[in-house]
């Protein structure tokens, strides 16, 4: 019997664990993987983002800007590699630059702090290797970069610490309510029980939310490819570069890593399957192709690995 479960052991899981860690309770995290972080957590872009993308009135708005504070606080506590090397939305248009006007007043109502709206002149000052057609930018200086898996592995470290159980290799079978409390079964067998559950499944939330009676949202995975460059390429850019967001999402993007690396990507794959990880030639020659809009700079000839990750998209749009 515990008081709180914990479905899931990727960042959003690890943060919830490491929070709730401080107080007095039983808790226990479970993960159907064979360590922390396997999912979402591990493949992605890497960024903190600053919070002008979101709609105002979101959820997503609410946090995002809060949030980027408190991941950089996070950092410093559990000694976890980060930056704040601030982030730009690039122009390339006139029209680009009415979407970056319009994502700076985003900001200022879900409360970025410091952004500016710069000229291509002065965009091309700070990195000397964005292409010479771009005529402005959002710069947004909270933006920061961190190494995710570290991130969240520390969280779940310090909550172990602290007395957290977890609980690896265990899948949730179903869950039912009993009296007061929800009694969850697992695929071995196994049955547990608590009087809170945390759902922090990633792209399968809605698969657990379901187990309940929780139909109100449904998650679709998008997957995204990268590529992952030598050193050798890591000081051509010291802020992520994103280019203007479109249908599909912020576009390709090109970013420094906490480790002296440059990360190039992602591609959009949206209704692909939740356990799809593959890449493949022709999306990562479109992730080569569309960062040519940001910078001819890049030699992926110096590329050490290629790898995608999956992004949930949730019916809410939220």
């Amino acid at each position: 019997m515990y008081d709180i479960i914990i479905i899931g052991a990727g960042v959003s899981g690890a943060a919830c664990a490491w929070a709730l860690s401080r107080f007095q309770g039983k808790i226990l995290v479970l993960d159907k993987e064979d360590d922390l972080c396997c999912g979402t957590s591990k493949a992605n872009s890497a960024i903190i983002h600053a919070g002008y993308d979101p709609e105002p009135g979101t959820l997503m708005a609410k946090y995002n800007a809060p949030g980027n504070k408190m991941a950089g606080e996070i950092c410093e506590e559990l000694d976890v590699p980060f930056k704040r090397c601030g982030s730009f939305v690039l122009a390339f248009s006139e029209e680009e630059m009415e979407t970056v006007k319009k994502l700076y007043e985003r900001g200022v109502a879900n409360g970025v702090p410091d952004q500016k709206i710069l000229t291509g002149e002065e965009v091309r000052k700070m990195e000397p290797n964005v292409n010479e057609n771009c005529v402005g930018a959002l710069f947004a200086p909270s933006a920061g970069i961190v190494n995710p898996w570290e991130f969240a592995l520390a969280m779940g470290e310090q909550a172990v610490e602290n007395g957290v159980e977890l609980k690896l290799c265990w899948e949730v079978a179903s869950i039912r309510k009993e009296n007061e409390n929800f009694v969850i079964t697992g695929k071995n067998g196994e049955v547990i029980e608590a009087k809170f559950v945390v759902n922090a499944a990633g792209v399968y939330s809605d698969t657990v939310a379901n187990m309940i009676g929780d139909e109100s949202f449904s998650i679709n995975s998008s997957r995204g490819q990268y590529y992952l460059l030598d050193k050798s390429q890591g000081e051509l850019f010291g802020h992520v570069m994103f280019q203007c967001p479109g249908p599909l999402g912020k576009g390709v993007l090109v970013a420094p890593t906490v480790h002296g690396n440059l990360i190039v990507g992602p591609d959009a794959n949206p209704g692909c399957e939740k356990d799809d990880v593959s890449t493949d030639r022709n999306g990562l020659a479109n992730v080569v192709a569309t960062s040519k809009k940001t910078t001819n700079a890049v030699n992926f000839r110096e590329c050490i690995r290629n790898f995608a990750g999956l992004r949930s998209e949730p019916s809410t749009h939220d």
